[in-house]
């Protein structure tokens, strides 16, 4: 999977990503969705990566992602920031995946 993360979105990340003392993971978030495959994307900020986590191409920041969750996504993504509600944006050339994700600090 790469991703290219817009120069808005680098900009609001960086202060949570630091001098890479954390690391970005992009969830397919399942909990009170009712099912497995209905779910939300939603980016963590975490320490480590799991045993099951593996690691996007990216323009700039380490994301990292359940191998589970790949059938989830595209294989080329973009994640902008929104100023107008304050939030990410995971999108595609197909699709948007979530208008309005957010940061979760999990650390």
């Amino acid at each position: 999977m790469n991703i290219t993360f817009t120069d808005s979105a680098i900009e609001r990340l960086t202060p949570y990503i630091g001098q890479g003392d954390a690391l970005l993971k992009l969830v397919f978030d399942t909990e009170g969705c009712g099912c497995s495959v209905n779910g939300v994307p939603t980016l963590w900020v975490v320490s480590e990566a799991d045993k099951n986590d593996i690691t996007a191409e990216t323009n700039v920041f380490k994301l990292i992602f359940k191998d589970k969750d790949e059938i989830f996504f595209e294989n080329e993504m973009k994640i902008d920031f929104s100023e107008g509600n304050k939030s990410y944006i995971l999108k595609s050339n197909n699709q948007i995946y979530n208008a309005g994700m957010s940061l979760v600090d999990k650390r």
